[in-house]
């Protein structure tokens, strides 16, 4: 159902803060990450960053990442949800120190039904299709990559800023 919310939900584009989106997204994810182990992290800028889009289907394709990470980071492991500009666009990652994939899976992952060789029962292999179809329908991008120590995955969705969210060299000039 999620998959066909995301593929059909029709988009009416509203403002979405995405700094508070994940700040909340993350918050919520808490008290499981404590009775899992992992040290759970949010690191965003001060400023706003906003996009225009459904605000129901961005909080699926970030929960989607952070409930992935969560699932499969180890006792003890680190997840953190970071959110960042860069330019134009927003990105919005979850990094953790899992198993990660390996490299023919990072080119399969986000299809439909695909799971990787370590995956644990009771998924369908949807999670990462969801989000990437989701970044799709808001003129974004999914992209997954190994983390630079080579355990665990950094799993970002890129979303086009709204034109009207003034760049940060701007509020720092103190203009509006």
């Amino acid at each position: 159902l999620a998959l066909a919310r995301a593929d059909a939900t029709e988009l009416q584009p509203q403002p979405v803060e995405l700094v508070a989106l994940a700040r909340e997204l993350t918050r919520s994810a808490w008290p499981r990450a404590r009775g899992a182990g992992i040290d759970l992290g949010f690191e965003a800028p001060d400023t706003p960053l906003t996009a225009r889009g459904h605000t129901g289907l961005l909080r699926e394709a970030l929960g989607n990442l952070l409930h992935n990470a969560l699932r499969y980071t180890p006792p003890g492991g680190h997840v953190t949800v970071q959110v960042a500009r860069e330019g134009d666009t927003a990105r919005l990652s979850v990094l953790d120190d899992g198993p990660g994939l390996a490299p023919d899976e990072l080119e399969r992952a986000g299809e439909r039904f695909f799971r990787g060789r370590g995956a644990r029962s009771g998924g369908t292999g949807l999670g990462l299709a969801i989000a990437r179809a989701v970044a799709q329908r808001h003129g974004g991008t999914l992209a997954l990559r190994s983390t630079t120590e080579g355990l665990g995955l950094v799993a970002s969705l890129w979303l086009p800023l709204d034109p009207s969210d003034p760049p940060e060299s701007e509020i720092l000039r103190g203009f509006p």
